[in-house]
């Protein structure tokens, strides 16, 4: 991959967990969350954000396009013809069944209703699947002491029918873990499963992966090398690779004062699909957890992130094959 920057977004020190996604040739980031006075080691307030911002090819600033209807983020966001698709997320009080689609039309953001989920969804993955989209995992609540294992669907031919249950797969419940999406398939890799602890929620960062074939049943996939979690996701698919742009292995959660923490992973580790392997490939341009990752201007881009605990960053940046 040959990496190049692109704007920055004005909305310093920017977010963690925004909606990133298309609208035709416009790239679009919606929603998040940071802590814009001090960081939460010196008593900083998470804020949550509903500010719409788009980015055209050409463009070399973002312009700011909108509002979503709440502040809202860590859900998932799938680019689909019609737009950006916005499923589930949360804020500090809640979580949400809410899903959008903003598209823009004569220069102005629109936001129109899409089927919403079964049940509130935040931190979960999903991706889209020839004209389904997938959603799998996250919690239901923000004081959650379990992840879920359920997974929905949505036929994007018949919105009617609402989104379907998919059997579970053979692992835990998860959240934070990546997707990705072919023509056929949806692929689920690591992630964190939580159990209730005596000081509360405990984390445990998972290494086992899942596909889901459609028609058929989920398999089971080679393992990560190590536990991974909240990598840009959907993750890119390039040709019969799926890669995971860094990400957060855990090693060190729990385990250091957030002050001191050094920042997340930006290796590349790279799924090969036919051969049911992983291998490393080479380094990110960034080390960003918890942002969306869309293909636009002939290439990946991920935007926004954290770079450590409470630390985000507005920075952007646009993959292309060599």
């Amino acid at each position: 991959m040959r990496w190049s920057r692109i704007p920055e977004t004005p909305n310093a020190p920017g977010v963690g967990g925004a909606f990133l996604g298309t609208f035709e040739d416009t790239l679009i980031m919606a929603g998040g969350s940071n802590f814009p006075e001090k960081p939460a080691w010196e008593g900083g307030a998470k804020v949550w954000h509903d500010a719409v911002y788009t980015l055209g090819p050409r463009n070399k600033k973002w312009n700011p396009i909108g509002k979503l209807p709440r502040p809202i983020g860590y859900g998932v966001g799938v680019s689909i013809r019609q737009g950006l698709l916005m499923i589930g997320g949360a804020n500090a009080e809640r979580h949400f069944q809410d899903c959008y689609v903003l598209s823009i039309e004569n220069e102005k953001l629109v936001t129109k209703p899409f089927p919403f989920l079964p049940r509130p969804l935040a931190y979960s993955a999903g991706a889209l699947v020839g004209s389904k989209v997938i959603v799998a995992g996250g919690t239901e609540k923000p004081d959650a002491t379990a992840a879920s294992s359920v997974a929905y669907a949505i036929d994007l031919a018949n919105l009617t029918g609402g989104w379907k249950e998919l059997p579970l797969w053979s692992g835990s419940g998860r959240m934070l873990a990546q997707a990705a999406g072919t023509k056929d398939t949806f692929y689920l890799f690591g992630g964190v499963t939580l159990t209730s602890g005596a000081k509360g929620p405990e984390r445990e960062y998972l290494q086992d992966c899942h596909a889901f074939t459609l028609g058929k049943e989920w398999r089971r996939l080679a393992p990560l090398p190590h536990p991974l979690a909240a990598c840009p996701s959907p993750c890119p698919v390039i040709e019969n690779e799926i890669l995971l742009l860094g990400g957060d292995d855990g090693k060190l959660a729990g385990k250091i004062a957030a002050a001191k923490h050094p920042g997340f992973s930006d290796k590349i580790l790279a799924y090969d699909k036919s051969l049911d392997t992983w291998a490393e490939k080479g380094q990110a341009p960034a080390a960003l957890i918890a942002t969306g990752c869309t293909k636009w201007n002939k290439g990946i881009a991920f935007v926004n992130g954290e770079t450590r605990p409470s630390g985000r960053s507005p920075e952007g940046w646009l993959g292309r094959t060599e």
